[in-house]
Formats: C-alpha cells, sequence, structure tokens
C-alpha cells in the first residue's frame, strides 16, 4: 500500500511539474509578445518623432486652423446661381442673387415660380455665409407654396438654416427638409454652385 501512496505521490508530482513546464510556456509566449508589440511601438515613435514639423510655417497651421470664407477649389460665393424646389421644378430653375455684406456674409435673395402655375413659388431672403468647406449657413427666411400641399397654405421657414453640398452634388440643398405639412413630406430646396 505504501508502494501505491508513493506512486500516486510521485505521479501527482510529475503533473505538478508538467503544468509548471506549460504554465512558464504560456507565460513565455506573453512575454515574447509583449517584447515584439514593444519594438513596433518603439520604432513607431522614431518614425513619429523623425517627422519633421519644424517645416510647417505659422501660416500654414493659422490656415488649416480657420478655414477661409471661400476655398480655391470650391466654388464662389457671390453671384447669380439656380434656385430649385422639386415640387416646382428641377428642369426650369429660379434663381438668387447671392452678394457681399459684412462680417463675412453675403446678402441673397431669390424665387422659382412655376410656369405652370403662378400660385406655386419659392422665395428665399436673407443673408447667407460659409460654414466649411460644404456648408452655408443661412438667416433668414424661405417661404413656399403649392397649391396641393399643406392645404396650400405657404409654408415658411424662419431663423437659422443649413445648406450642405454633399458628396459629388453640384448644389447647396437645405437641411431642414420636412414641409410644413409635416409627416413623410420632404422639401428639397436647391441653390446650385
Amino acid at each position: 500500500m505504501k508502494t501505491y501512496l508513493l506512486l500516486l505521490i510521485a505521479c501527482f508530482l510529475c503533473l505538478l511539474a508538467c503544468n509548471k513546464k506549460t504554465g512558464n510556456t504560456s507565460e513565455q509566449q506573453l512575454r515574447a509578445e509583449n517584447f515584439k508589440l514593444k519594438q513596433e511601438n518603439d520604432s513607431l515613435k522614431q518614425l513619429l518623432t523623425k517627422t519633421d514639423t519644424t517645416s510647417l510655417k505659422t501660416d500654414t497651421v493659422s490656415q488649416i486652423t480657420t478655414l477661409p470664407p471661400v476655398s480655391s477649389n470650391y466654388p464662389k460665393i457671390p453671384g447669380k446661381h439656380a434656385l430649385t424646389l422639386q415640387w416646382i421644378s428641377w428642369d426650369v430653375p429660379g434663381s438668387v442673387n447671392i452678394t457681399e455684406a459684412e462680417d463675412g456674409w453675403y446678402k441673397i435673395t431669390g424665387q422659382q415660380i412655376d410656369k405652370k402655375n403662378s400660385e406655386n413659388y419659392l422665395r428665399i431672403n436673407g443673408k447667407i455665409k460659409p460654414v466649411n468647406a460644404s456648408e452655408l449657413e443661412f438667416e433668414g427666411t424661405i417661404e413656399s407654396k403649392i397649391t396641393t400641399i399643406n392645404s396650400g397654405k405657404p409654408c415658411v421657414r424662419t431663423g437659422r438654416k443649413i445648406f450642405k453640398a454633399t458628396g459629388t452634388r453640384k448644389y447647396w440643398r437645405l437641411q431642414d427638409m420636412i414641409n410644413c405639412e409635416g409627416g413623410m413630406l420632404t422639401d428639397y430646396i436647391d441653390i446650385y454652385f
């Protein structure tokens, strides 16, 4: 019986030794992975410190942090632009005239009148300025009337609104698109470049 007991203890000790070796192997693998990650991290740090940030001039940095009113690769804001509301027509646009005002703002006035039914119209009057390379901030009044929508009553939007150009589209679209009638009725009011 002592022999069995000694044999059992020997087996137990052998199992403990095997587990300890396996644990060491896992521990060694983790250490090796951590070492590799540390090496990658250090090489990335070296690349970043080698990058010459001193070549940026103060003027360039200020241009990056503050967008100019109109960038060279972006359409000019002042001038005459086409204006459409899809309920009236995309094929026969109206127009807006945008002129320089003060403090980065531009005055904007214009309209689109339906050639088939002169009771249908879109009018815009206010001021507009660039927010960034694709957005214009508008303050003023946008009024539209379509006889078959909103019980034929005018839909008037006032206050601050955003027009935004997205993707490759060649127009700024009013982001407040829900018609005064509500529900799922959407107005697409666009100012073209």
